[in-house]
């Protein structure tokens, strides 16, 4: 009757970060899913569906918060889920003709954009904006991803590769600007918050050619970084054999056995 103490004990707040972890454990698991025959091995299909079932607790543990309050309960939030579905998508539920995806997409686009005029949805503060309703605590890769869809969709976007290109070379040439390579590593504050303006320029560029290439990048940084974390165990495992660690083995040794595993991982593809 009295429930979980610890249930009991959470609020909106102290759940945040769990929301935050579910949802990458799920990511995690779709890491590993490139096509419908991954789904046959049985680890990642248990995996996947426990981690989904996970993401959904949360919810429901909002939901459910919500409802002891009298607010809403969790169905709903599956009610409004449904409507919205409904509203935007005229060309399944309506009249409304899309031959395609991108037909579709913009159908969508359009009701959502007539619902935020009428005042519909969660802001209570009517924004017009195209860049509205972009969560601000997006991870800032996933973020400028969306930011470049939505500018692009009205047409703030280069037409061809010569732009986007020109400016990664613009915006590298004044990163480099502010390093002096001969200089020591320790940089003075004034300096390090010139490079962070530079260098988050650089990433936003970076980011508009991996849009215009279809790559989402969040995707393509962690997929490096899958692949530099099996290098530096390769390279930690080959040190090991040898009967020493990182911190006690050159740089050139380290690099040795990087390359060792760089070539290991062509000969597999």
């Amino acid at each position: 009757p009295e429930g979980c103490p610890w249930d009991r004990a959470q609020t909106h707040q102290t759940l945040r970060p769990y929301l935050i972890e579910e949802a990458y454990e799920v990511l995690e698991v779709l890491d590993q899913i490139h096509t419908s025959k991954d789904l046959k091995n049985e680890k990642i299909r248990q995996d996947f569906r426990e981690e989904l079932g996970d993401l959904l607790m949360q919810v429901l543990l909002h939901s459910q918060m919500t409802s002891d309050e009298g607010v809403f309960d969790f169905f709903d939030v599956a009610q409004g889920l449904n409507d919205k579905l409904i509203r935007r998508h005229p060309h399944v539920f309506g009249d409304v003709k899309a031959e395609n995806a991108e037909s579709a997409l913009k159908h969508w686009e359009k009701k959502k954009a007539e619902e935020k005029a009428a005042g519909l949805g969660t802001t209570s503060v009517k924004d017009t904006s195209v860049l509205s309703g972009l969560p601000k605590a997006l991870p800032a890769l996933q973020r400028s991803a969306r930011l470049i869809e939505k500018v692009t969709k009205v047409g703030f976007q280069w037409s061809d590769w010569k732009g986007p290109l020109e400016k990664v070379d613009e915006e590298l040439k004044e990163l480099k600007a502010e390093l002096d390579p001969s200089s020591e590593l320790a940089l003075s504050e004034p300096t390090r918050k010139k490079i962070e303006w530079e260098l988050g320029d650089l990433l936003f560029s970076l980011c508009n050619v991996a849009y215009l290439a279809k790559i989402n990048p969040e995707d393509a940084l962690r997929t490096t970084l899958e692949r530099f974390e099996k290098r530096f165990r390769h390279v930690e495992r080959r040190l090991t054999e040898n009967g020493k660690k990182p911190e006690n083995s050159t740089l050139e040794e380290m690099d040795q056995y990087w390359d060792e595993a760089k070539r290991t991982e062509k000969e597999k593809n």
